[in-house]
């Protein structure tokens, strides 16, 4: 009691009638935000947050006011303490840095002003603590991008195609993702069905995502028709499962492909082509050994034609 005679004193002597009621200390604090949402899946988000704060005194005697932040797992900074003139206002920023490894949820920042002197007489005992709640929500992300082992894959008709690719992924959340390959026609706007020879035949790969990363490189083998006559140009476009269609080889991080018609062999000379034979199980070994064949009976028939003649 007496402390606060001695400060009651000491503090009318700054305090002109009209406001003799505001005698003990008192601070105002209010900010701009009370609610924040976090996206890391965006192509470009701030690596901080930025809230403005003000101190308000309406008292006509000087304040120290301290000022503090309170969250869990989310790093905030601003300034300790600030004095604020009687009748007077102060701005300040809290800050608060962004860590793509937060997980998914809503977290709470409390930040608290207090004032803990008044005409430099400690008044911490004496006053109530300011408060303001900001809400900070982190969204689900999950980023990926691929690599490709080559920049074009040309392979001949009928041939297996082969590649790698480097599936490189960030995420908030630990999961598995299966990692499948697309296959685009050239100026195509979108993926549509595939054309019949061209199969997957690789083993499944999945990219495993735990701590914030995961990464994995998976071969891709796919069988091509053999008896196109046009050359086939598309791409090729390695995604994850969550996207069903791939979309055209323009805005998609795609492989060039091509396959080529597979080049004429022995039966073009008469006409022919040897994707039609084999279109009936006929191998171009068995042509070249049929036709062997044929040669050595044909000479040897002359041979024995010409003996009977002398």
């Amino acid at each position: 009691m007496i402390i606060f005679f001695f400060l009651s004193s000491q503090m009318l002597l700054f305090v002109p009638p009209s406001a003799a009621q505001e005698i003990l200390p008192g601070i105002e604090l209010e900010c701009s935000r009370s609610s924040i949402t976090i996206d890391f899946g965006e192509d470009s988000y701030p690596e901080t947050e930025l809230i403005d704060c003000i101190l308000t005194n309406d008292r006509p005697y000087v304040e120290d006011v301290a000022l503090e932040y309170i969250s869990e797992d989310i790093e905030v900074t601003g300034p300790g303490s600030l004095a604020v003139e009687g009748g007077d206002e102060v701005s300040f920023q809290v800050i608060i840095d962004l860590d793509s490894g937060l997980s998914p949820q809503t977290y709470a920042l409390n930040i608290t002003a207090e004032v803990v002197s008044a005409v430099g007489i400690p008044m911490g005992f004496l006053t109530d603590i300011e408060e303001w709640l900001v809400e900070i929500e982190i969204i689900e992300y999950t980023n990926c991008d691929v690599t490709y082992s080559m920049s074009s894959l040309v392979v001949e008709a009928g041939e297996n195609a082969l590649f790698t690719a480097s599936y490189n992924c960030e995420s908030n959340v630990d999961k598995e993702l299966d990692v499948e390959v697309h296959l685009v026609e050239k100026n195509e706007n979108y993926e549509s069905a595939w054309e019949s020879g061209f199969n997957v035949i690789s083993e499944k790969c999945s990219v495993i995502i735990t701590e914030g990363d995961g990464f994995e490189n998976c071969e891709f083998e796919l069988t091509t028709p053999s008896n196109i006559e046009q050359k086939f140009e598309g791409c090729l476009i390695v995604l994850d499962e969550r996207k069903l269609t791939a979309g055209s080889c323009q805005n998609e991080n795609s492989l060039e492909f091509i396959v080529e018609p597979r080049e004429s062999g022995l039966i073009n000379g008469v006409g022919g082509n040897l994707s039609v034979l084999e279109d009936y199980n006929i191998s171009e070994k068995q042509v070249l050994v049929t036709g062997g064949v044929f040669a050595a009976l044909s000479v040897l028939f002359i041979i024995i034609v010409r003996y009977r003649r002398r």
